[in-house]
């Protein structure tokens, strides 16, 4: 019973989004943080990669929420490699953080997914995750989502900015609309 109970819950994340956790985990640029820090470092990384390759490194899907972008159903996700021994969580309710129990497989990701990682870790992985959670905020993937818990469509990264720091305020209505349309036609 236990035995199937672990090969269901894996079947809940994929080894691309286990590894790309596991590489940012242990990589010299990332400053320990909660579980809110750790999912903005994914959104940013995943979203930025879509801005210039038009897809996710991870293959999974991101959610609006009030701490900003986080990845879709990531408590289940987080339980389930922990359950299979892949990371450890560390600290209370208030504060969790995880450590990696295995090395990336790096084999796992395109040279250039690892570089891609490198560059948004080195801008980013100091911050705190209020910092991120104020930058993801200016953001047209989470402005242009209207609900909470609702899905973000990962056609809005290609709205991202390179100089991402400026604010971006969607102060136009028929616009807004009209972008939101263009990114859920594609």
């Amino acid at each position: 019973m236990k035995r199937a109970m672990l090969t269901h819950m894996s079947a809940i994340y994929n080894e691309k989004l286990k590894n790309l956790i596991l590489y940012v985990l242990s990589h010299p640029d990332y400053r320990e943080g909660g579980i809110k820090k750790l999912n903005k470092l994914l959104y940013f990384i995943d979203f930025y990669y879509y801005r210039d390759h038009a897809q996710l490194i991870s293959g999974a899907d991101y959610a609006k929420a009030d701490l900003g972008p986080v990845i879709d159903r990531y408590r289940e996700i987080f339980l389930a490699l922990e359950q299979d021994g892949v990371l450890a969580s560390v600290g209370d309710a208030e504060q969790i953080t995880y450590k990696p129990l295995m090395a990336a497989d790096l084999g796992r990701l395109t040279s250039e997914e690892v570089d891609h990682v490198g560059k948004v870790l080195d801008r980013y992985g100091k911050l705190s995750g209020s910092d991120l959670e104020l930058i993801s905020h200016q953001q047209q993937p989470w402005l242009l989502t209207e609900n909470m818990g609702e899905r973000i469509d990962p056609d809005l990264a290609l709205l991202i900015s390179h100089d991402d720091a400026e604010a971006a305020e969607m102060d136009d209505p028929v616009l807004k609309d009209e972008l939101i349309r263009l990114a859920d036609s594609t």
